[in-house]
C-alpha cells in the first residue's frame, strides 16, 4: 500500500466522525435556541445573535483521542448599547448561569468559567465540550461581526466571521490547484503533530496561522508528504525569529508590533500577539520539536524512494505517533 494512499485514509480519518458531528450540531442547534430564549427572558442583556466557530467551523476539528478533546465553539453576540464596562464584565458569569438554566439536571461541574468563554461538558455518549464565548459586538476593526471578548484578564477585540473566512479562504484557493492536499486538511495533520508536542503543545489557531504563513507564497503541492515538508522547512528556517503577520484585515506594514520575545500576531486583532508569553526556552523547545519532526519526514521519503514502505510508515509513525499506521490501513 503506497504512502500516498496512506496519506488519503489518515487525513480522512482523523477528522471527527459522522456520529461525532451530528451530536455537536444537535447539541449546539439546541443549545442556541434555548440561550436565545432565556437571555430574552432575563432581560438584563440583549442576545443579538450567536455564530457557530472554532475548528469546527473552519472543518479543521479532530476525532477525539487522548490528545485531542472532541468540541464545538459558539460565538454568543450580545449588544453593549447603554450598558457599562462593568456590567459587561460580567457577561461570562451570566452567559453561564443562562446555560446553567438550559441544563437544570446537569452538575454544577459540568459548566466552567474559562478565560474568554463558558465550557459546558457533555459526559454521557458521546463526550462533549461546548465552548460559549459572550462577545460584546463592537465595530471599530471596521470588520464584519467584530466585537470584544469581556475576559477576565483583558477584553479582547476578535471575529468570529473574519477567523473562520481566514481558514475559508485559504482552502477555497487550495482547491483550485491539482491534487488531494486541501488547506484546512493540511491545518487538521500539523495540529494532530501539535496536540502530541506534550507541554509544548500550541493551541488551534496557533496551527492556522503558521500554516498559513508557511503556505503565503508556494500554497499547498500536489501531495501530503511534500506539503508537510514545506511547513516544517519554513518552521526551521523563520525559526520564529521574525513576526509572523497577516494582511488580510489590516496592513501588517503599518501596524505597531509588541516588543514580545516571539511575534505571530492575530490576523483579526492587530493588538493581539499569539504568542506574548513565549520564552526563548519555549522557541528553543518547539524549534527542537520542530527538528525531530523533520528528521522523521526525510527519513520517510529517502525510505519511500527506496521502495521500503514499511520503513517509510515507521518514520511517519515517529511524526504522527503508531495511529498514522493504524488510521491509514485498509479496511477488510
Amino acid at each position: 500500500m503506497s504512502i500516498k494512499s496512506r496519506f488519503e485514509l489518515f487525513t480522512t480519518r482523523i477528522r471527527p466522525t459522522a456520529e461525532h458531528i451530528d451530536e455537536a450540531n444537535r447539541q449546539t442547534n439546541y443549545m442556541i435556541k434555548q440561550l436565545k430564549s432565556v437571555v430574552a427572558e432575563n432581560e438584563r442583556f440583549t442576545l443579538e445573535k450567536v455564530l457557530q466557530a472554532g475548528s469546527n467551523a473552519k472543518h479543521t476539528s479532530l476525532r477525539r483521542t487522548d490528545e485531542n478533546v472532541f468540541d464545538a465553539d459558539l460565538g454568543a453576540y450580545y449588544s453593549g448599547e447603554g450598558a457599562t464596562r462593568e456590567r459587561l464584565s460580567t457577561l461570562l458569569t451570566f452567559t453561564r448561569d443562562r446555560l446553567r438554566e438550559i441544563y437544570p439536571n446537569k452538575s454544577a461541574r459540568d459548566f466552567e468559567v474559562l478565560k474568554s468563554a463558558v465550557r459546558v461538558k457533555f459526559q454521557g455518549g458521546i463526550k462533549l465540550n461546548v465552548d460559549v464565548a459572550p462577545i460584546i459586538r463592537n465595530d471599530s476593526l471596521g470588520i464584519e461581526n467584530g466585537g470584544w471578548i469581556p475576559r477576565s484578564d483583558e477584553w479582547r477585540l476578535t471575529s468570529v466571521t473574519c477567523h473562520n473566512e481566514f481558514v475559508r479562504s485559504r482552502t477555497a484557493r487550495s482547491k483550485q490547484r491539482p491534487g488531494p492536499v486541501k488547506f484546512n486538511r493540511l491545518v487538521r495533520l500539523v495540529k494532530w503533530w501539535n496536540n502530541r508536542q506534550d507541554d509544548f503543545a500550541q493551541p488551534s489557531y496557533f496551527c492556522d496561522l503558521i500554516t498559513a504563513a508557511a503556505l503565503e507564497e508556494s500554497s499547498v503541492t500536489d501531495e501530503w508528504q511534500s506539503s508537510l515538508r514545506n511547513i516544517f522547512t519554513f518552521l526551521r528556517k523563520h525559526q520564529f525569529l521574525k513576526p509572523i503577520v497577516f494582511s488580510d484585515y489590516y496592513d501588517a506594514n503599518k501596524i505597531k508590533l509588541p516588543a514580545d520575545q516571539v511575534i505571530v500576531m492575530d490576523s483579526v486583532n492587530p493588538k493581539n500577539n499569539i504568542t506574548r508569553n513565549w520564552t526563548e526556552a519555549i522557541r528553543q523547545g518547539y524549534l527542537e520539536r520542530v527538528q525531530v519532526a523533520y528528521d522523521a519526514m526525510m527519513d520517510a521519503r529517502s525510505w519511500e524512494l527506496e521502495g521500503d514502505e514499511e520503513a517509510a510508515v515507521d518514520a511517519w509513525c515517529e511524526m504522527f505517533g503508531e495511529e498514522f499506521r493504524t488510521l491509514s490501513e485498509e479496511e477488510e
